[in-house]
């Protein structure tokens, strides 16, 4: 996805969550708990 999308690391395509708290309240503001799948 970088390659195709990301022309310098100001265009990042990419976002990884650093830690699984921060992880937790950004998939909550993205996403509805309908939309979310269990793995």
């Amino acid at each position: 996805i970088r390659a195709d999308f990301a022309e310098s690391i100001d265009a990042n395509a990419v976002h990884g969550s650093d830690s699984p708290e921060s992880a937790a309240r950004e998939v909550a503001y993205f996403f509805q708990t309908s939309e979310i799948c269990s793995r």
